[in-house]
Parts: structure tokens; sequence; C-alpha cells
């Protein structure tokens, strides 16, 4: 009886962080990895096109890295976006779930640098470091959902148990995904960073699970 009644108050006298903080350094780390991810796309130093037909030449060097761009550029808002809708249910942090979100803000600045691997080697271990960071990330959200599910004392409204799976099957599967382009780099180093197009299927996906849940 005794522990009963005197866990709401060691909770209400934790320290109540303001999650604005951790927020505005989300948007921040997002912010810059975006910026930098533009960077990489730049014409080579030897390009001199006189005619359209050599700087189509120029252009076609480059798809590589444009394609790289567009890849981790979509892959950052959907991060970003999954993170958003996360906090969403945050009222005031407290020390895990900072750095659960540090976590996933590590993998975030690291990918412009697995992006730029990945747009210059075509093999399987440029392809490791990119799925490496994608699955880091990953953990991160995991981490921050799971953290926010389990404690609704950090809630403004309690994340419900649908929304939780729907969030964690969103996350598995670009796991499975980054993995699988592992696997398919090991075969067909070209086209394996096709197979991340498969990530824009996650959310619709996750909301047919939500919901049948509810």
């Amino acid at each position: 009886m005794t522990d009963t009644a005197t866990a709401p108050a060691a909770a209400a006298a934790a320290p109540q962080l303001s999650k604005h903080r951790i927020e505005a350094l989300v948007d921040g780390i997002f912010a810059v990895a975006m910026t930098l991810l533009v960077i990489e796309l730049r014409l080579p130093e030897h390009a001199n096109a006189h005619s359209n037909a050599e700087l189509l030449g120029v252009l076609q060097e480059l798809a590589p890295t444009f394609i790289s761009w567009v890849l981790s550029f979509g892959v950052l808002a959907l991060y970003w976006t999954a993170n958003h809708r996360l906090y969403s249910y945050v009222r005031h942090v407290d020390t895990p779930l900072l750095w659960y979100t540090i976590l996933l803000l590590a993998g975030a600045s690291l990918l412009p640098f697995a992006s730029a691997v990945n747009s210059r080697y075509l093999s399987q271990l440029a392809q490791v470091v990119y799925a490496s960071v994608m699955c880091l990330m990953s953990i991160g959200s995991l981490l921050v959902a799971t953290r926010i599910y389990r404690h609704p004392e950090l809630c403004a409204h309690p994340m419900d148990k649908a929304t939780y799976i729907a969030a964690c099957t969103r996350t598995c599967i670009m796991i499975v995904i980054a993995i699988a382009t592992v696997v398919v780099a090991g075969h067909v180093v070209g086209i394996a960073n096709s197979a991340f197009m498969l990530l824009f299927f996650a959310r619709p996906i996750s909301n047919l699970l939500t919901r049948r849940l509810r």
C-alpha cells in the first residue's frame, strides 16, 4: 500500500524536462542533415560542357549521386515525420527518452556520410554502411516509441496500443528493407538501392494494421 501511494509522488517529484528543447534539436539536426545531402550533388571539377550532348553526359555522371540524394532525403523525411508524430503524445521528457532520441539523431547525422559512400562506391560494403545507419535510426525510433507507450505519465494523452504497434511495424519494415538491400547487393549491386522504394509502402501497411486493431 505504501509503495503504491509513493509511486505517483515519486513520479511527480522527478524533474520534468521540457520537450521543446529536444524537439528543437531534432529539427535542427534533421535540417542540417538534409542540407548536407545536396553538397554531394555538384558538377565534377573537370566538367566543361559546350553543348547539350556534353552537358547531358555530365548530368549522367551525377545520376548515382542524385538517386542517393532522393533516397536519403526521403528516408530523413520519413524518420522526422515519425518522430514528430510520436512527440505529439509527449507532455514532458525524461532522461531515457532524451537519450533514445539522441540515438536517433546520431543516425540522422551520419546519413549524409553513408549517402556519399553509397553513391560513390557500388559495392556490398557500401550498402552495409548505409543499411547500418538506417538500422541505428530505426533502433532509436523504436526505443522512443516504446518509452512513450510504456510511460503514459510522460504524455499529454497516452498512446493507444494500435498506434504503438503500427509505429513499431513501420520501423521494423524499414529495418527489414535495409537488410534486404545488403543481401541484394551481394548478388546484383546496381539495383540494391531500388529496394528502398518499398519504404513508401510502410505507412499504408501500418495504417491498415491500425484500422484492423481498432
